[in-house]
């Protein structure tokens, strides 16, 4: 006798931590679609490396389409316009309308510029491999002009910092690039222990680069930023790592956002909808979260499996936070370990951080073709050893190692 069971129809919104790893776990059985406005997976922790040309684009980025289909899903490459929680809907900018029994929101923050004049126009982000092309190709035709070019960070955080510091790594005696960081509140990196940032910013001072801090933006022009006490500041290039929000159409969906996230349960769903589970930075938990790569796996995992005990009607499993060092690199002067408020400092650490990477991705091209998977595991890991690793070595010296490691009191 054959026994039928029900095949739920499940929707991911967003593939990259947490929506792919979500992916990985659910059950085959059920009728999975992934639907995503990029065509790849980008492992967005290390595009600030392409500044320095430590990556390469193509290193960094997995075909969605190949991924999912080897998982036994189905991959829409599209933009979501709305969702509609009563209908169980899920409508898509080219018109599709999609119906789902359970739904998964992984789609993260984007780039948000706060409404000030001309940053969108004349600012460039920094949330995708496409970005670091844009300003790498906007500061090489400055070189090739041999004009002095002063370049403008906008946000002190963890991608600006990150930023700062592999610019700093591929121009070090570049008298004609001047480097500034413009920041709206009284120091870098606000959500971690001062004594990193006044290291960092002690380390960035003898290099030249200037602070602009307590600075709230009035407009941003192609080759200035005005402040609103009416200062400025040259800027011929300015990149844009302040603010992000959630996606325009979660707006639509009637829930009570907060912290810039949905709010949501013990078993990541989303409070007051019971067939809407929530994941990775587009989720508001209880007890919030560093935006980190692993904790976006972490509730990526979690929500598929309570996705699959929803669909069996079994007891869904609360989900427990794990805390985690965060790993931040200031390009090849220091990379620093953070463990609540114990912070290590070494350019040895900028070992383990790639090892994350190279770690991951090879993981997931083993989704790949052979062929493929075994070709951009040995790029990533040639191209690493040589900008990276060969490179640290040939500059370390036990006098330089000894004094850039240390534990920050």
């Amino acid at each position: 006798m054959t026994t039928h069971t029900y095949k739920s129809r499940i929707i991911i919104i967003g593939a990259n931590f947490a929506g792919l790893t979500a992916a990985s776990k659910i059950d085959k059985h059920h009728l999975v679609t992934v639907i995503d406005a990029r065509a790849d997976f980008q492992w967005t922790p290390n595009i600030h490396e392409m500044l320095s040309d430590v990556k390469k684009q193509d290193y960094l980025s997995l075909p969605l389409t190949t991924l999912i289909s080897k998982l036994g899903h189905h991959f829409i490459q599209q933009t979501v316009k709305s969702v509609n929680n009563e209908l169980k809907t899920v409508s898509l900018n080219d018109g599709q309308t999609l119906d789902y029994d359970v739904l998964l929101i992984a789609s993260g923050h984007s780039r948000t510029s706060y409404g000030i004049t001309g940053a969108d126009k004349y600012a460039i982000g920094f949330r995708q491999a496409s970005d670091a092309l844009a300003i790498n190709n906007k500061i090489q035709a400055s070189i090739n002009s041999n004009t002095s070019t002063i370049i403008n960070i906008i946000g002190g955080g963890f991608t600006g910092v990150e930023v700062l510091g592999e610019l700093l790594r591929k121009y070090p005696k570049n008298t004609n690039i001047k480097l500034n960081i413009v920041e709206s509140s009284s120091s870098i990196l606000q959500s971690l222990p001062s004594k990193l940032a006044n290291d960092i910013i002690e380390q960035c001072n003898k290099l030249g680069v200037h602070f602009y801090f307590n600075k709230a933006i009035k407009e941003v022009k192609n080759a200035s930023i005005c402040f609103d006490d009416n200062s400025t500041v040259q800027s011929d290039i300015t990149i844009w790592t302040a603010g992000t929000k959630l996606p325009d159409y979660l707006l639509d969906l009637n829930a009570n956002i907060v912290a810039n996230g949905l709010p949501v349960n013990r078993y990541l769903q989303a409070e007051g909808f019971d067939s809407i589970f929530v994941a990775g930075d587009s989720a508001s938990y209880s007890s919030p979260l560093p935006k980190q790569a692993s904790n976006a796996m972490d509730m990526g995992l979690h929500a598929a499996e309570n996705i699959n005990r929803f669909c069996k009607y079994k007891t869904m499993l609360p989900f427990t936070p794990k805390t985690k060092p965060i790993l931040l690199s200031l390009g090849d002067i220091n990379t620093y370990l953070i463990q609540k408020n114990l912070v290590l400092a070494s350019p040895l650490l900028a070992a383990a951080k790639e090892a994350v990477y190279q770690l991951y991705m090879a993981r997931l091209s083993s989704l790949l073709p052979i062929e493929q998977g075994l070709s951009g595991i040995a790029g990533r890991f040639s191209l690493s050893t040589e900008k990276l690793l060969l490179a640290e070595v040939l500059k370390a010296r036990p006098k330089v190692l000894l004094g850039r490691s240390k534990v920050l009191y």
